[in-house]
């Protein structure tokens, strides 16, 4: 319990008051009966943080009307289950899972009637119901934290899943111990099928973020098992159903898709939370314990978009990464037609000359490839050709006529001596010059008869 009294004064105390500085003068009592409490100091259960309480002394009980008797809360959680739980003549209760966990009933017992809130005779918010299964579970879990999860208190309850037996509460509700985290954790890493959903409880250590900005909260750091140590967290496509859960609150998280991820710094021990009713939650503070509630549903625009962005996600892990493709070539710059040819470096070979009863003849120049330099074919205009062109089969004018084959070299002649006269002007450029291709070829002719 949170608080008690001081039985000759009738002051109440809270849970903050202790240990020192504080101290007790005379014995404590319930704050809502005459039982006798003592003060326990907080504490570590099993790797469990426990905050300071007040308990039972010994074996007493609550009185029989007590709001903290676990026998009358047990009829006050069964009476609110639409028929789900029950409770036998030595006060264990057992609480009936559905085949559809989620049904919510149309009526709703009268304690159990939610407050609207009216403002101007119109209605303005309702809270979400919890569906029966999930409210009755989430009470026993507040019971039992108000007791410090005694054992002999825990055994008082059973779940029978549906179509199953009677299993006892540690195999429905897991937490809010590191042994009991681990025990579901080595479950889940056996790759056991969970056949009815499973709770997890436990209090938001902290909230974080993954890569797409969703927030999701971690109920358990660090907690060892077999192998080393892992988180608890619970993750959800729909931001909604993870912001009104901050650092402190007490969580009970059902569903039976938990499973083990492997993909962080550590292993976690995690679920998907789809719907509203999945995270049930409340607070506690000095004074008291708020009714367990949910988020918000989740509205069908919601649940649309959640699907575009998980199929956007999909796709892109799906797809193969872009490939960059070859960068082209580029072009060889256009030489200016203003500019004289460059002088042939002289320390480079010089390619075998032909024979000197040979003509020298200038090689066949090729048309420069299409699209490689256009600017210096486009742009330049026309060659006007000097003379008329000779008709077919003719030499064209200034151009020596090739002889049709080369005069024999005779067995006993000398070898080929390299050329020894003046070196031979440069061929000029590709381009077509200022007076043409024709007229460039007959100057360079000129230039080489005079020389030779």
């Amino acid at each position: 319990m949170h608080r008690a009294r001081v039985e000759s004064t009738g002051r109440h105390v809270f849970r903050h008051h202790i240990g020192p500085p504080h101290q007790f003068s005379g014995e404590l009592i319930c704050w809502k009966c005459t039982a006798t409490v003592v003060a326990v100091r907080a504490h570590t259960n099993k790797g469990a943080p426990v905050q300071a309480q007040y308990r039972l002394k010994g074996k007493t009980e609550h009185e029989a009307d007590c709001p903290l008797n676990p026998t009358l809360v047990s009829h006050h959680i069964a009476h609110g289950s639409h028929g789900l739980a029950e409770v036998d003549e030595k006060g264990i209760l057992r609480l009936n899972l559905p085949e559809n966990i989620s049904h919510v009933p149309t009526t709703v017992p009268d304690e159990e009637v939610i407050a609207q809130d009216v403002v101007r005779h119109s209605v303005t918010t309702v809270r979400p119901l919890l569906p029966p299964a999930v409210n009755s579970a989430a009470k026993i879990a507040q019971l039992l934290m108000a007791h410090d999860f005694d054992r002999d208190l825990v055994k008082r309850f059973k779940i029978r899943p549906h179509g199953g037996s009677l299993i006892p509460w540690g195999r429905f509700c897991y937490g809010p111990t590191a042994e009991s985290y681990a025990e579901l954790f080595q479950r889940c890493r056996r790759g056991e099928a969970l056949t009815y959903p499973i709770a997890v409880l436990g209090t938001v250590q902290r909230v974080n973020h993954d890569r797409q900005g969703r927030p999701y909260i971690a109920l358990a750091l660090n907690v060892p098992a077999a192998g080393g140590t892992f988180h608890v967290a619970v993750r959800s496509e729909h931001p909604t159903l993870i912001e009104p859960l901050t650092p402190g609150t007490h969580v009970l998280a059902v569903g039976a898709g938990w499973e083990v991820f492997n993909g962080g710094h550590l292993p976690q021990l995690r679920m998907w939370a789809g719907e509203h009713w999945q995270l049930a939650y409340w607070t506690t503070d000095e004074d008291q314990t708020t009714p367990p509630c949910c988020p918000p549903p989740v509205t069908a625009a919601q649940r649309g978009h959640a699907q575009a962005e998980a199929r956007r996600r999909r796709t892109a892990r799906q797809s193969p990464p872009p490939t960059t493709p070859p960068a082209a070539p580029r072009p060889p710059a256009p030489i200016p037609s203003n500019q004289p040819p460059t002088e042939t470096n002289a320390a480079e070979p010089t390619s075998p000359e032909p024979h000197p009863s040979t003509e020298l003849r200038p090689p066949a120049q090729d048309a420069p490839a299409a699209g490689m330099n256009e600017s210096a074919t486009t742009d330049a205009p026309a060659a006007a050709p000097d003379a008329d062109p000779a008709p077919a089969g003719q030499p064209a004018a200034g151009v020596p006529p090739r002889p049709e084959q080369p005069p024999a070299v005779p067995p006993d002649a000398a070898p080929e001596q390299p050329w020894q006269g003046p070196p031979l002007p440069p061929f000029p450029p590709p381009g077509p010059g200022e007076d043409g291709r024709r007229g460039a070829l007959r100057r360079w002719l000129k230039r080489a008869r005079r020389r030779a």
